[in-house]
Formats: C-alpha cells, structure tokens, sequence
C-alpha cells in the first residue's frame, strides 16, 4: 500500500482538505496523513466548506511534521511553496511533489468566505483526483 504524506504551513485548512479528498478518491489503496510546519486546530470554515462536498475532516488532527516524520512515505505533497522543498529530510526516497493553492479568505460576508473556501476545495478536489488516478489508483 502507497503512503502519502501532505504538508501544509500549519496543517488547519489546505492539507487537512487535501487529506480528506486524497482518502476519499485513493479509498484502501493508499494511507493518507497530513502535518504542518506549525499544528493549530482544524480551520472551522475548511471542514464546513469540506462537509459541504460530503467529505468529513472535522474529527481529523493537526500534526506537526515531527510527529509523522519516523515514517517513510512513497509520496510528499506540499499544499504550499516551501523555501525550500528539501528542507525536510524523510525516510526512504519519496516523489516530493509541490502544488500549492492560495490561502481561502475570509470575505467580508459569509456568502463571500463560503465562495472562497469553496473555490480552494475544488482546486485542492481536481488536484487530488488526478494525483489519485495517476500515481495510486488508475480509472478503467
């Protein structure tokens, strides 16, 4: 089974999305966790915009990379640019792939946060489809 780890600034929003599209679309094909440089708790308008699309991170944690970093993973995937992609050592050799979103914002209104955090979720949702059907699981 392939192994994925998503890296985000702070593992609240883009890479705890990433993680929930990644396990929806690879299913038991592959294990899937996220970490952050930093942990801080779940961003609240992200698991609303994710339930919204039927994927639940609301139970998912915040981790900080030294928490999975004893691991050795098949794939890295930065939600964010890096200073520098390998700045983090791993185990192992994993494909080390950047693809970073732009951060949802608040917008003056709920109507606007909730559009903005929408837009991020399909880009994150198209990302991991792909990644999903390219490296993990291929469509028939």
């Amino acid at each position: 089974m392939k192994k994925i780890l998503i890296i985000g600034e702070s593992n609240t929003c883009r890479s705890q999305m990433a993680e929930g599209w990644m396990r929806y679309y690879t299913k038991n094909h592959a294990e899937v966790v996220s970490a952050g440089l930093t942990k801080q708790p779940v961003d609240l308008f992200a698991a609303n915009s994710m339930s919204m699309a039927i994927i639940d991170i609301s139970k998912q944690t915040s981790k900080s990379i030294e928490e999975v970093n004893n691991e050795e993973y098949d794939y890295v995937l930065y939600v964010f640019e890096p200073a520098s992609p390998n700045g983090i050592s791993f185990m192992g050799e994993p494909k080390v792939i950047v693809q970073p979103f732009e951060k949802p914002k608040e917008g003056a209104n709920s109507k606007e946060t909730d559009a903005n955090y929408a837009r991020i979720r399909d880009e994150i949702e198209n990302f991991c489809f792909d990644f999903a059907h390219q490296y993990i699981r291929k469509l028939y």
